[in-house]
């Protein structure tokens, strides 16, 4: 039995008086404001874990009937719903398969969740960087040549984490890389955050968990509709990671008060997806894209990347900082984000043609107008700093702020991040360097460090 139908036959004659959590009472008292913003109806499906509504954090009943009918949609061994994003499945995925010291490969463009998994789970990163496109200011996808070398290096590796799809929506190569890590008997986690709509279309790829994968996390609020911030996390059913493990790792850090209106909407969606009608959806949004890309103008450059709803753009002779401006101001479009390399337009399920239509009017009017010099920025090769203490080190380390200008040769206690390539400069733990100290922004004049 789903969610849904128990909460619509709870309100079709088996309503209870509760006396329990939440104290909105299904909706009896609403905050004025909560009741015009959200309406009555997300309070009527606001419960707590009552008597046969099943339990997230070890479900029995609707919860588990519900998850096994997405795994089986996802042709998975087991799917877990997640009511806090991907960065739980994230965290939970590390949890669930390293433990204190293991060292466990990692690409540098990974979400910052990651680094959090690891500060929680004591493992050892080992970073390395995929291949930079300097042209575009992005990480390309990690390739299995660029694996293997990695192992030659590094022994004892128990995990990989990649993330595909990037960011920008580039593939790394899942299937060549999976193989590589059943060789050696290496867990492969792929944050597929961006990538929730693959199992429902015709895109160029396959889900990373039917590619070979151990593990996959995707976001289903980022392109496949449903609000922040519903997820799931998936097992391949030929992965020796077992159900039991991921479970326990969630409950070391999910709510114990989940949220039942995120639960319906993962299960809404789902469904929808799986549908003819959601099918469809996905294939015309694919469709209105390519002929969005297939339209501009030659003067409006659009990058060459794997997944064609990542729309990452510049104009010819113009300033991507300026464009976005004339974007924001003029047009009222909002982008992802802008550096001095790209724009760039994440395009998901609610994107619809006039909206596409509106940005390529908006794209060609600005291509057209006053000349601005397009500088690209003087890219270095980035080198991943020295780290002296493991993330759980450093995060229960001693600190003090530090004028930036007397840093270098210190462990960083703090992270920063610059754009492009958006990736962390540094993470706490590693050593502070002059290059690093000058890459930073003008107005940091101080640092944290551990002391």
């Amino acid at each position: 039995m789903s969610l849904i139908k128990k909460i619509k036959d709870y309100y079709n004659g088996n309503k209870r008086y509760l006396f329990t959590t939440p104290s909105h009472a299904q909706g009896d008292f609403i905050i004025p404001v909560l009741k015009e913003m959200l309406g009555i109806k997300y309070f009527k499906c606001d419960f707590s874990e009552i008597d046969g509504f099943d339990n997230l954090r070890n479900p029995d009943g609707a919860i588990k009937q519900l998850q096994a009918k997405i795994a089986d949609i996802y042709d998975a061994k087991a799917s877990f719903m997640l009511t806090n994003g991907s960065s739980s499945g994230i965290i939970a995925a590390v949890l669930s398969t390293l433990k204190e010291n293991d060292k466990v490969l990692v690409a540098r463009n990974c979400h910052i969740s990651v680094y959090n998994a690891l500060v929680l789970s004591g493992a050892l990163p080992v970073w390395f960087l995929p291949e930079y496109d300097y042209e575009w200011g992005i990480f390309r996808g990690v390739k299995a040549s660029d694996i293997n070398k990695q192992l030659m290096k590094h022994y004892n590796i128990k995990a990989l984490i990649l993330t595909s799809p990037t960011y920008e929506g580039c593939y790394s190569e899942i299937s060549e890389i999976a193989k590589i890590c059943k060789e050696k008997s290496i867990i492969f986690i792929v944050d597929e955050a961006h990538g929730a709509l693959y199992n429902f279309s015709d895109f160029n790829t396959m889900p990373a968990i039917k590619l070979g994968a151990d593990i996959s996390i995707q976001s289903l609020h980022k392109t496949a509709g449903a609000p922040n911030p519903a997820a799931l996390l998936h097992i391949s059913k030929d992965s020796n990671v077992t159900e039991n493990r991921i479970q326990n790792a969630l409950n070391l850090i999910t709510t114990t008060s989940p949220s039942y209106p995120i639960l319906c909407s993962i299960e809404g969606t789902v469904q929808f997806l799986d549908s003819p009608k959601g099918k469809y959806t996905v294939n015309k949004l694919i469709a209105d894209v390519n002929k969005f890309r297939d339209n501009l103008p030659e003067n409006i450059d659009i990058c060459n990347n794997d997944d064609c709803t990542k729309l990452l753009i510049k104009i010819k002779g113009i300033d991507c900082i300026y464009a976005s401006t004339i974007l924001n101001k003029r047009f009222k479009i909002e982008e992802e984000y802008t550096t001095s390399s790209a724009m760039l337009f994440l395009c998901g399920i609610g994107t619809n043609t006039i909206k596409l239509n509106r940005l390529r009017k908006a794209l060609e009017y600005i291509s057209s107008s006053k000349k601005v010099q397009h500088c690209m920025p003087n890219q270095k090769a980035y080198s991943i700093p020295e780290m002296k203490y493991s993330p759980r080190f450093a995060y229960f380390s001693n600190k003090s702020a530090l004028k930036t200008n007397i840093a270098t040769g210190m462990i960083s206690a703090e992270e920063r991040v610059i754009y492009p390539p958006g990736i962390p400069l540094i993470l706490p733990g590693e050593v502070i360097t002059a290059d690093i100290i000058n890459a930073l922004d003008s107005d940091d004049d101080y640092i944290n460090v551990c002391i």
